[in-house]
């Protein structure tokens, strides 16, 4: 038997949002032990951490140490001494300081490398509707991301709207403001336009041009719950070249084969190499740095970026799990160009969770 502890604050631990389900203040220690989960709250939050949160007890300071004896380190010997016979096992990320003190006091305790709990990958419907509602907000803004990009007009290869220039900071601004009104916070969007848009962590920057791929993705997190959406859309004003026409269509066609694939038992590792066999077969080499050299997807929930991945690290996807599927085509010469959306993992296929037009010229 083990008991797993954390000691930090939920909006900086997503495995403590998880065990909590609601955000507070200030660090506290928490651990779950034989099925149940524990918080040690201040006097300051107690009472709404026992309305609202998730925990089984929620117990002060003082229900195990004697006053004198409050430090972190106190409570933790405590917690060992009430349920003995329990190994203590700590996150990859428990803070470096009270590593310290527990090697000081000869607590023997074990690190989890890997997910800490790996329970979290497999969401409940409750987790898939936040994080369709997530994905429902993006589809607001970039409803007014298009609505902008059509409306603007072209000025020497420049866009115009309401009379002044777009740029890449001034959509990203509509877009954390449109986030932001429906309870959710849009941070570090991509708005990318021409050779910006071949870097697919490039922000860009600075005024969009017409007849250059412009590379869109959003992803906030609801503010109550701490859930993530993720959909990235490649728009044009103007007249696209041929070459632009090819390209975007052999990303769209890939993610729709990508999308086909996915379902309980798939191995994610296969998915990813038929993507890449797919773009070769369309004409489109890839490089460490060039065509399509990211992985195709990646698990969303209380992190951005969490398990399972759909990449090169083998995994058999599983029922209930929601992973991104976001192939892209990478080339400085003519740009980039990324589609992505969010889907649950079903028996027999993958549901989208994420609903917006492929529509791309404007």
């Amino acid at each position: 038997m083990s008991i797993k502890l954390i000691y930090a604050s939920p909006d900086q631990d997503a495995n403590l949002l998880y065990w909590s389900g609601m955000f507070t203040c200030d660090p506290f220690l928490a651990f779950e032990v034989e099925g149940q989960c524990y918080a040690i709250s201040n006097v300051l939050e107690i009472d709404e951490m026992r309305r609202n949160s998730k925990f089984d007890e929620i117990l002060l300071p003082q229900d195990l140490v004697d006053q004198e004896n409050q430090r972190i380190i106190d409570l933790i010997q405590r917690i060992l001494e009430k349920f003995p016979r329990h190994d203590l096992v700590l996150p990859k990320n428990f803070p470096a300081y009270l590593v310290l003190e527990l090697q000081e006091q000869g607590i023997k305790f074990s690190v989890i490398r890997d997910e800490f709990l790996p329970e979290r990958s497999i969401k409940s419907p409750t987790e898939i509707t936040q994080i369709r509602e997530a994905c429902a907000i993006i589809s607001e803004a970039f409803g007014r991301v298009r609505s902008i990009l059509a409306e603007s007009e072209i000025r020497n290869e420049f866009l115009y709207y309401g009379g002044e220039m777009v740029t890449s900071e001034s959509v990203c601004a509509e877009i954390a403001r449109i986030c932001f009104e429906r309870d959710a916070i849009a941070m570090e969007t991509i708005v990318a336009c021409g050779k910006d848009a071949a870097f697919p962590h490039n922000r860009g920057k600075g005024p969009l041009k017409a007849n250059e791929f412009i590379v869109v993705d959003i992803f906030p997190r609801l503010i109550k719950t701490g859930y993530y959406g993720d959909m990235t859309r490649t728009f044009l004003k103007g007249r696209p070249l041929e070459a632009q026409v090819k390209m975007y269509n052999a990303v769209r066609t890939v993610q729709s084969l990508a999308i086909e694939q996915i379902h309980a038992g798939k191995n994610a590792t296969e998915i990813h190499e038929n993507n890449i066999k797919a773009f070769m077969k369309l004409g489109y080499p890839s490089t460490d740095s060039t065509g399509f050299f990211h992985s195709t997807g990646h698990g969303v929930g209380l992190e951005l970026h969490e398990n399972p991945s759909i990449g090169e690290r083998n995994h058999c996807l599983q029922n209930g799990e929601v992973v991104t599927v976001e192939p892209g085509l990478y080339y400085p010469e003519i740009g980039g160009v990324r589609i992505e959306d969010v889907v649950v993992v079903a028996e027999s296929s993958a549901e989208l969770l994420s609903n917006f037009s492929y529509e791309w010229v404007v």
